[in-house]
């Protein structure tokens, strides 16, 4: 199964960012070369490295140089990403979902706290 966290959809990756952060994640450390990572994803090398690059600027990636031996990336834990690029096109499908994350996180508090209630009440 596939789950794509609304804060990675609505980052604002470009295709290829998108795609080579997928293949790490799918890896967890990812040691692949440069040229098997940009064959596997269907990208030349150039594009790989440029969206590398862009990956660990945003911090959604981090990258461990090895001397003599390939590189290893890794995906970054959520509190080190740097907020997303101001996208005016994305900002107000942005301010939906936290909108609607707000109103699920609200009616699960107000449903545990009828919960207890009915519990409480039955003892």
């Amino acid at each position: 199964m596939i789950f794509i966290h609304s804060d990675l959809d609505l980052y604002g990756l470009n295709p290829y960012e998108f795609r080579l952060y997928a293949h790490i994640a799918r890896r967890g450390r990812c040691y692949s070369s440069l040229q098997t990572i940009s064959r596997i994803c269907k990208m030349s090398i150039r594009k790989a490295q440029y969206g590398l690059k862009a990956l660990e600027s945003f911090g959604l990636i981090t990258k461990e140089v090895r001397k003599g031996k390939t590189d290893i990336y890794e995906l970054s834990d959520r509190s080190e990403w740097k907020p997303p690029k101001d996208d005016e096109k994305l900002e107000p499908e942005r301010k939906k979902v936290s909108e609607a994350l707000s109103l699920r996180e609200n009616q699960a508090k107000k449903a545990e706290e009828e919960t207890l209630d009915v519990v409480s009440q039955s003892k």
